[in-house]
C-alpha cells in the first residue's frame, strides 16, 4: 500500500481554483498512491485564504466565523474533495472541518473512497482547553472503516495524546490509522512523538500523520508530517518510515502489510488485553492482532 501526506507548507493559494492548481502541482505528476491524508484545520485554512471569514482578530474568532458560514460552503468543499478522490482514484482523508448539528459543533474528518463516496467520519473525542473555549462538542464513537486497503481508522487532533483512542481502534482491527494534526510552531518534536508515534508502538498499526504547516489568523502551525510503523520493522528501530523536515513536498511511503503481521506474530500485544475495558468508547471487540 502506498500512502502520502500533504502539509501545505509554502502554499500561497487564495482561491478555490488556485487551491486545485496547487494540489495538481503537488500530486498529479507523482506515482499513484492508495491513501492520501491532509492535516487538521484544512477547511479553516481554506476559508481564511479565500477571504470568507472577514477579518478575525485571532484563531477563536476565525473558528466562530467559519461555523457561521452557510452549509452550502461546506457542502461545496466536500464535493471538491470528493471530485479530487475520484480524479486521483485514491482513498482520501481531506483534513478536518467543523460541522454543525443542532446547537452543537464538532471537529471531524471523513474518509472518501476512490469513487468519491464518503465511507464514514470521525469526530474529535477529547478536547483541549482552547477547543472547549471554542465551544466545540465531543464525539462519542471511535469507528473503523472496512476498505479494499484493509481496516482504516482516523484520529483527529488532540485525540492523538489519549491512548484510549488508538487502543479502541486497534482492538477493532485497525491496520492503518490516519491522523489529521495541527501543532503550533516551535519546540514541538517531543510532544509530537508522544502522540501518534507512541500510539503506533502501543498498538502495532501503521499511522499516516499529516501535520499542518501554515498560518491562520496570526497563528502559525508547523510540525513534521510522519509515516509510522512498529519499531521492529523500521531501520534503526526508529518507528518512522518517512519524514525529514518541514518542506512543502508530500511525505510518502510503501507500507508492508506482511512485515507488520510478522511483527505481530512475534509479539501479539493485543491478545494480552481485555477489550471489554474499552467499551465506554465504543469498542466492539473481535478485532485485535491477527
Amino acid at each position: 500500500m502506498r500512502v502520502r501526506t500533504l502539509s501545505f507548507a509554502g502554499s500561497t493559494f487564495t482561491s478555490r481554483q488556485e487551491y486545485l492548481d496547487y494540489l495538481d502541482g503537488c500530486l498529479a505528476s507523482r506515482e499513484k498512491c492508495d491513501l492520501l491524508v491532509f492535516p487538521a484545520l484544512l477547511s479553516l485554512l481554506l476559508a481564511w485564504r479565500f477571504g470568507e471569514l472577514g477579518s478575525p482578530g485571532d484563531l477563536a474568532e476565525a473558528v466562530r466565523a467559519l461555523v457561521r458560514l452557510p452549509a452550502a460552503w461546506q457542502d461545496d468543499l466536500a464535493e471538491t474533495h470528493r471530485a479530487l478522490a475520484r480524479g486521483l482514484s485514491v482513498h482520501l482523508v481531506p483534513g478536518t472541518s467543523f460541522t454543525v448539528e443542532g446547537d452543537r459543533v464538532f471537529q471531524e474528518a471523513c474518509l472518501i473512497s476512490p469513487e468519491g463516496e464518503i465511507l464514514g467520519s470521525q469526530r474529535q473525542v477529547f478536547l483541549s482547553r482552547e477547543e472547549r473555549q471554542w465551544e466545540l462538542s465531543r464525539g462519542e464513537e471511535v469507528p473503523v472503516f472496512a476498505t479494499e486497503l484493509g481496516m482504516l481508522g482516523i484520529i483527529v487532533g488532540t485525540d492523538a495524546w489519549y491512548p484510549e483512542t488508538g487502543r479502541v481502534l486497534a482492538l477493532q482491527g485497525a491496520e492503518v490509522v490516519c491522523h489529521c494534526g495541527a501543532l503550533p510552531a516551535g519546540e514541538n518534536c517531543w510532544c509530537q512523538l508522544a502522540g501518534m508515534w507512541a500510539q503506533v508502538q502501543q498498538n502495532q498499526f501503521f499511522c499516516v500523520e499529516s501535520q499542518l504547516a501554515a498560518v491562520i489568523a496570526g497563528r502559525e502551525f508547523a510540525a513534521e508530517s510522519l509515516i509510522h510503523a512498529p519499531c521492529e520493522m523500521t531501520a534503526g528501530y526508529t518507528g518512522i518510515v518517512a519524514g525529514g523536515g518541514l518542506s512543502g513536498g508530500p511525505r510518502e511511503a510503501h507500507l508492508d502489510r506482511e512485515a507488520r503481521l510478522g511483527v505481530i506474530r512475534q509479539y501479539p500485544l493485543l491478545k494480552l488485553l481485555d477489550p471489554a475495558a474499552y467499551s465506554p468508547l465504543g469498542c466492539r471487540g473481535g478485532g485485535g492482532n491477527s
